[in-house]
């Protein structure tokens, strides 16, 4: 049936679009010359605005340049900030399509496993996408050229970053030669995958290049956890016109993934992972998989200006639609040994509307270098949430099923039978629309930054300012409209700011400060105070030291940074209800202070050996001195890739690595029973390096033949949690064998 579905939406959202691009594809080969008389090639320079690289492929682990840590093609070792570059390489060597697999090598840590990040030893808000707020769980990287994680504030450029920074997500671009590639992999469960990626130039359309990229990908087959899918649908045309000195690309995403509501394994006091189940036992009965649809259009408008000025602007429209019905935990006894999980409808739809425009102008005034970016985002976010419970209460015009009588059951956890379970139908909820909550988000960021070489191949100074403004037109729930805590509109408003200094001890090596804030609302958006009103934004600053090295022309990357960083106007939830409300209420007393370091090192020895790594320490810690939940104290992670070059061995690469997260804590919560004899305290998950390893063979100029090993120790951990009742247990070991073929 889920094919079936995906069927459908395939012909009413991609078979237009793909006809469209194919149609005007073969408009354009006819009415030009061939592709191939383009006269582009490989060797031709990616860099073709100072706002972006076009690609990553090919150019290893080691990345000079950041196209996005100032809104600009950037050497590293200029930008006073901490910047890893995970290039489309390093993604294709660990194997992995989602993003917090991924970024497991790269000095983040996974809160759950899909788009989550975790920073410097907190939670930040997912991955944008070509500078646009992506906030999705589940996506498909299918499309990614490659990630940049940007530690520490960053609102001055990015709105709504948080304290401990961003990720931002650069998709794959239509490149100047020809390219296709056709990959087949599947692995020892069960799982199959599919990915095209073909590019290239079509002809001319009058004075117009017109060149083309297309990505996608289909996944199906056999999960390793039991009733569990991991189905996926994803398709990413784009068309891009180079006129002159205007470059205008046209981009389509769709993405369709059937997908778990979060894991739901639990966490033992020891702080491993519970296996007395099986291995493949995730507490999932049939058919309660959630669907995720994202459809996005995207422009973007390059424009050269002048000699040494630019002009970028891009406009974003993305539609998320989730739902599914879910058995979820409810709480955990170890006396009993029961799991008692809850039954409830999830709805959630999300239209987010993004612009932006960015400035830019290198110019020298005497001997001093300059730099002068300029720009905005204006973003329009629309959420609509209807999750209810099944527990048979009358929710204004329609009556919730009622799931086992009270709306959740126990079952023995080690087994648990989840079979036999009968999970109430979505449409027994009744319409979504008849019950739940929706928010509109309005975000601005005006901005003005500035750079100047004040000593040439000496110091940098850098300054930047940006006017942050934030609106909520907030409605808490359909019944509440009416009563205290109705519906708000409440406006926040920042200036922040971003200053920073770069000193180079040698051409090579440079130390850097700087000291930057941010500006974002509350992570949770029932953070209300007594009389049911949104508590104001949360406001972060931080301060950076470090030192930065581009060693052996560039083949020895390297950032190590101390920081200390504060974020207040933190929610602290009160004891007792609202007088006014009846309900929970916060106020914004709270502090979070982060301090430690962290380093990245990438390096290339020799260019067919290829090595980057990772590492981080630090504390999380409230008002009071104590650690705040769900936060870790360390990371260290390495990968590393060795092709061999000549002799009998040509063709052949070895590499893997591998990540663990130490020191993550949960405070207890109250529907965690300890075992009888053991004194309830916080959990700390059990710290396991994640290993996996790798093999690829290039037989001739085409094909290409790989396995991927994950979880080389074969050990049962949590990769991800949420909390001691929601986490994602590791899968066993994995062998994944691909082929690809390049035409």
């Amino acid at each position: 049936m889920n094919h079936l579905h995906r069927g459908a939406a395939l012909a009413r959202h991609v078979l237009p679009t793909c006809a469209a691009f194919f149609a005007a594809s073969v408009i354009l080969t006819a009415q030009t010359n061939p592709a191939g008389a383009a006269g582009a090639n490989k060797e031709e320079v990616m860099t073709l605005s100072k706002f972006e690289v076009s690609t990553t492929q090919g150019k290893g682990y080691v990345a000079t340049n950041a196209a996005t840590g100032f809104k600009t093609n950037q050497e590293l070792i200029k930008i006073p900030q901490s910047v890893t570059v995970v290039t489309r390489d390093l993604i294709e060597d660990i194997g992995a399509t989602k993003t917090s697999d991924v970024l497991q090598f790269a000095g983040a840590s996974q809160f759950y496993r899909g788009e989550s990040i975790r920073l410097r030893g907190a939670r930040v808000l997912n991955a944008y996408m070509d500078d646009a707020i992506e906030n999705v769980p589940y996506s498909d990287n299918v499309n990614i050229d490659s990630y940049e994680v940007i530690r520490g504030p960053s609102g001055v450029l990015y709105a709504n970053a948080g304290l401990g920074g961003i990720v931002l997500k650069s998709t794959k671009k239509p490149l100047p030669y020809a390219l296709q590639k056709i990959n087949f992999s599947f692995k020892d469960y069960g799982e199959y995958r599919t990915e095209i990626d073909v590019t290239g130039p079509v002809g001319e359309l009058g004075s117009a290049k017109v060149g083309y990229r297309l990505a996608a990908a289909f996944q199906g087959g056999d999960h390793y956890l039991k009733n569990v899918e991991d189905d996926r649908l994803a398709f990413h045309p784009t068309l891009q016109f180079d006129v002159k000195n205007t470059t205008v690309r046209l981009a389509f995403d769709y993405v369709d993934v059937d997908s778990i509501a979060g894991g739901q394994n639990f966490i033992l006091p020891n702080g491993e992972i519970y296996t007395g189940g099986g291995r493949d036992e995730g507490y999932y009965p049939k058919g309660i998989m959630e669907n995720h649809k994202q459809v996005r259009e995207r422009v973007t408008i390059l424009q050269r200006l002048a000699d040494n000025w630019e002009s970028k602007t891009s406009l974003s429209h993305l539609k998320y639609v989730r739902h599914g019905t879910n058995l979820l935990p409810f709480s955990l006894d170890l006396q009993a040994n029961t799991f008692t999980l809850f039954a409830r409808r999830n709805y959630q739809r999300q239209e987010n509307w993004v612009i932006n425009q960015d400035f830019l102008g290198n110019y020298d005034i005497g001997s001093v270098a300059n730099q002068s970016a300029a720009g905005f985002t204006l973003t329009d976010e629309y959420n609509r949430a209807s999750f209810l419970n099944a527990n048979g209460a009358v929710a204004g015009p329609i009556t919730a099923p009622n799931f086992n009588g009270i709306g959740r059951q126990s079952f023995p956890i080690a087994r648990p039978n989840l079979d036999s379970v009968v999970v109430p139908s979505y449409d027994s909820y009744g319409s979504p629309s008849a019950v739940g909550s929706w928010t509109n988000n309005r975000r601005s960021t005006y901005y003005y930054q500035h750079q100047a070489e004040v000593i040439k191949d000496r110091l940098i100074l850098l300054g930047g300012l940006s006017y942050a403004t934030l609106q909520i037109n907030d409605v808490p729930s359909v019944f509440a409209r009416n009563t205290a805590g109705g519906t708000r509109v409440v406006n926040f408003e920042e200036n922040l700011h971003r200053y920073g200094v770069v000193v180079n001890v040698t051409k090579d090596v440079a130390i850097y400060a700087l000291d930057s804030t941010t500006f974002a609302p509350q992570g949770n958006s029932n953070t209300r105070d007594v009389n049911g009103v949104l508590l104001p934004a949360q406001f972060g600053k931080g301060k950076e030291y470090g030192v930065k090295t581009a060693l052996m022309d560039g083949k020895f990357s390297a950032t190590l940074s101390i920081y200390d960083m504060d974020l207040t106007n933190v929610a602290v939830l009160q004891a007792g209800q609202s007088p006014v409300t009846g309900q929970p209420f916060f106020t914004a007393t709270g502090t979070q202070t982060q301090k430690g370091w962290d380093a990245t090192i990438s390096y290339a020895p020799i260019p067919n050996w290829q090595i980057i790594a990772t590492a981080y320490d630090g504390t999380v810690k409230d008002q009071n001195g104590a650690k705040i939940n769900n936060t870790y104290d360390n990371l260290y992670s390495f990968f590393t890739r060795y092709e061999f070059a000549d002799g009998q061995m040509k063709g052949l690469s070895i590499g893997g690595g591998a990540s663990k997260t130490g020191g993550n804590y949960f405070s207890t919560p109250g529907s965690y029973v300890f075992p009888t004899g053991v004194t309830p305290a916080p959990i700390v998950l059990e710290s396991v390096w994640n290993a996996s390893i790798f093999a690829s063979y290039q037989y001739g100029k085409n094909w290409t033949f790989r396995l991927n090993i994950e979880n080389v120790l074969d050990k049962a951990f949590a990769l991800g949690a949420q909390s001691p009742l929601f986490a994602d247990i590791s899968p066993p070991r994995t062998f994944q064998f691909a082929t690809s073929y390049k035409f």
